[in-house]
């Protein structure tokens, strides 16, 4: 479904896209999305999975549709228009995964499916179309078939995940070829035949910087460096077709940053804690125990989220993730509270 179809959203968008222009090209506290992870189960068994799905964790919980429903009615009121399910895989469990949708009411947002599309087929995809999902974003990590079928550890990954993205733009969805790129990748020449492929097809590419959590919690030297970073921003210009979650979408120059992430963008587990980022394990709240908006306000009394960071403090500040995420056990289902973690001068 198309944003233009979607008035509720482009009211939000442009709320979202007036305080940007005023705040120098930056997101401050503006909220701007939810990242829902429903039900943690998956069907691959990929090597950084930060949320551990190949570990088995906790796969047989999930938000109750009532909770859903409840969440989408705070994220509304709150102006946030970008809404984001992921797992796990959804599609394991479709009929579910469809009242989520139903719950959610996607009139209201930017809603859209994080999957490694093995289950995505025409007939699905035309069904998430029909349910008002706007855009799919595929996960895909080489344009080798052999290399991205081991990183994902299921063969004929790759393919599927191919087809499932032919399968999304001809339902007439935004289509996201989606690209976790480290130290490990960031200049080589399979990254730049994904994000040619990517602007041939028509596709929209979303970069997503390796962190060090979840299955790669204790692997630090996948983390970029700063020739990394201007490597990416030159792909961005290079393509215009390509997205960070930190870069200023709105500006055609592809130099600007909204900032980091953190608390912009809420991330709800299936038992209801909400972290301040899917990759960063820090619990701001439990969306059964609070208001949406207690929680973020809270999120954003730190001043390591509330204050703008030109860098990912998942992904790209060390400093931050020697600190504060190399704890033992630390994970999405074992995350640290905030006020465990930082120091009374770390609030405002």
């Amino acid at each position: 479904m198309s944003l233009f179809d979607k008035p509720r959203v482009m009211e939000k968008l442009k709320s979202f896209y007036a305080y940007v222009a005023k705040n120098n090209g930056q997101m401050g506290t503006k909220v701007r999305g939810i990242d829902v992870n429903f039900n943690n189960r998956c069907n691959f068994k990929c090597k950084h999975c930060f949320a551990m799905s190949p570990l088995g964790e906790r796969v047989t919980e999930e938000l109750s549709i009532d909770k859903v429903s409840d969440i989408s009615e705070q994220a509304d009121e709150l102006g946030i228009f970008e809404y984001d399910l992921q797992g796990g895989e959804l599609l394991l469990v479709p009929d579910k995964l469809f009242e989520v949708i139903k719950a959610i009411k996607p009139e209201r947002f930017y809603l859209y499916l994080t999957t490694n599309g093995y289950l995505l087929d025409e007939a699905m995809a035309k069904r998430l179309r029909d349910a008002g999902v706007s855009r799919v974003s595929v996960s895909i990590d080489s344009f080798d078939e052999k290399v991205h079928d081991d990183f994902r550890g299921r063969p004929g990954a790759h393919k599927r995940a191919m087809q499932a993205l032919m399968h999304v733009k001809r339902a007439g969805m935004s289509p996201y070829l989606n690209i976790t790129v480290g130290h490990y990748n960031v200049n080589s020449e399979d990254l730049e035949k994904l994000c040619r492929y990517s602007k041939d097809q028509g596709y929209t590419t979303l970069l997503n910087v390796a962190v060090p959590s979840g299955c790669w919690q204790k692997i630090t030297e996948v983390i970029v460096n700063e020739d990394d970073i201007e490597h990416l921003i030159q792909l961005r210009k290079k393509y215009k077709n390509i997205l960070r979650d930190i870069w200023n979408p709105f500006d055609k120059s592809c130099e600007l940053l909204l900032g980091c992430n953190c608390v912009n963008r809420t991330y709800v587990t299936p038992t209801g804690d909400v972290l301040a980022c899917p990759y960063l394990h820090i619990k701001i709240g439990n969306v059964y125990e609070q208001p949406l908006k207690e929680i973020i306000d809270y999120g954003f009394s730190i001043k390591y989220f509330r204050n703008h960071s030109k860098l990912c403090l998942a992904g790209e500040d060390k400093e931050f993730v020697s600190k504060y995420l190399q704890r033992d056990g630390m994970s999405v289902f074992n995350p640290v509270c905030a006020k465990e973690i930082f120091k009374e001068e770390d609030f405002v």
